[in-house]
């Protein structure tokens, strides 16, 4: 019988608790980053991009279990299965906004001030609108015409990677003689001296166009749009009349101060991957992943994450992060995303001329045996001919669930490749060279190198 009491009591404790989540309007909290779109659907236009942990207040649930919410002043959707239950809205919250309303009543009579700050809110709200329509069709230009404009160096980058290494194409296989491939590898080895002597004009090309033109270009595009759309609620997110009065300040913070590190970042990769090679090359994910990789923290987001290349599944030639020379390859294994990066690759490891053992684990999910050889002999990466797919994949070996060496990874840009569009970093992206982590992997590489 006492079970049987406290098995009552439990049930109508839990109705009660879901009587009191179904009540609407409801304040949930965001349990990731959630996209805000005009319709109850996924196939609807996004509106923008709920940060994780953002307190929201949702009206009502729609037939397709899509949360109706106002995002910056207009009726949008969420999904609420990333939503979670925090409580009722404060009736405290609804008497406040009833009396503020009833003493703007009050205030009728003070129609000249009423007018002004109509007219005020009505071209704040047009300019946010028109604003966001032109950066909108902007972000669509720059992704059309960059694929125009890049040709050139596209096949600059191509004639880099190919005259580095013009043996690689009779290697796509491994012949399994292990003592021919040794010989080989070291004879490569030192083939590759004049190589990269020749080869310094045709690196300095490359590092200036992709670190000074298009990093610098795509990376103005996000503090221009943090200047007319913020994203950060302290600088007019939410707040019409702040949106407008902290456009100086906006100004100054993107546009000026990350403008100007932002070039003299640029500047200093550029000599580095003159002398350290350095390709660009694309990794496919999704939009959550590359925002969390690129951004900087700079808009109420946590940039903990910043930099932190996480191995995912597959592993097909080694424990590590993927990168591909094609733009095609990558898009095989994207999400929604698009990264371009510089990456350093250090000492490649050709596993057409590996020993056979290491080989013949490529193929196949999580060959870890060709991360931990490459890793003891030396080598940052390991470069493979996917027989199956017929492209050539990169893996920077990872043995610790983070890339030991980050500033070899420079992300220069990220596509939305649903939208077809550049895909916007909230605040911009994290200044590469001056973080701490950054300085601590070059520090450890530098003390690797001269022991």
């Amino acid at each position: 019988m006492r079970g049987f009491v406290v098995f009552l009591i439990l049930g109508i404790c839990a109705l009660f608790g879901y009587a009191a989540e179904g009540n609407f309007p409801a304040i949930y909290e965001t349990t990731s980053s959630l996209n805000v779109r005009i319709g109850d659907n996924t196939r609807a236009k996004k509106m923008g991009t709920l940060p994780a942990n953002k307190r929201i207040t949702v009206d009502y649930v729609t037939a397709n279990n899509w949360g109706a919410v106002i995002y910056y002043n207009q009726r949008g959707y969420v999904s609420m299965q990333y939503l979670k239950y925090v409580g009722p809205v404060d009736s405290s919250t609804s008497s406040t906004t009833r009396n503020t309303s009833s003493k703007s009543k009050k205030s009728k009579s003070l129609w000249s001030w009423i007018i002004t700050i109509g007219i005020w809110m009505i071209v704040i709200m047009l300019f946010r609108n028109l604003a966001i329509r032109i950066l909108d069709w902007g972000s669509r230009f720059m992704y059309g015409a960059y694929w125009v404009v890049c040709i050139p160096f596209y096949c600059l980058n191509w004639l880099q990677r190919f005259l580095a290494k013009p043996w690689r194409i009779f290697y796509k296989g491994n012949s399994g003689r292990d003592f021919h491939n040794k010989e080989l590898r070291e004879r490569y080895q030192w083939a590759k001296i004049p190589l990269y002597i020749l080869l310094t004009p045709l690196r300095f090309y490359n590092a200036v166009y992709y670190n000074m033109i298009i990093h610098c270009a795509f990376e103005m595009y996000n503090y221009v749009v943090e200047i007319f759309v913020p994203s950060n609620d302290d600088e007019g997110a939410d707040d019409n009349t702040r949106l407008f009065l902290m456009i100086p300040w906006r100004f100054m913070k993107y546009v000026v101060w990350h403008g100007s590190l932002t070039f003299i970042e640029s500047a200093i990769w550029t000599v580095v991957d003159t002398f350290v090679p350095a390709l660009t090359l694309f990794h496919g994910t999704n939009e959550a992943a590359s925002t969390t990789i690129t951004h900087a923290g700079r808009n109420g987001y946590s940039c903990r994450l910043t930099g932190i290349w996480n191995v995912g599944s597959g592993n097909y030639a080694g424990n590590g992060i993927y990168f591909a020379p094609a733009r095609s390859t990558a898009l095989h294994y994207a999400n929604g995303s698009l990264i371009v990066c510089r990456v350093s690759l250090g000492k490649v490891l050709d596993l057409g001329l590996a020993p056979a053992f290491i080989y013949r684990q490529c193929g196949f999910p999580n060959a870890l045996g060709a991360t931990k050889w490459g890793l003891q002999n030396g080598y940052v990466t390991g470069e493979w001919w996917r027989k199956d797919r017929g492209w050539w994949e990169y893996c920077m070996y990872d043995w610790k669930n983070r890339y030991n060496y980050s500033w070899r990874i420079r992300p220069l840009y990220v596509l939305n490749l649903y939208e077809k569009s550049l895909q916007r970093i909230p605040g911009g992206m994290c200044h590469w060279l001056f973080r701490k982590l950054v300085i601590e992997d070059i520090l450890t590489y530098l003390d690797e190198k001269l022991e």
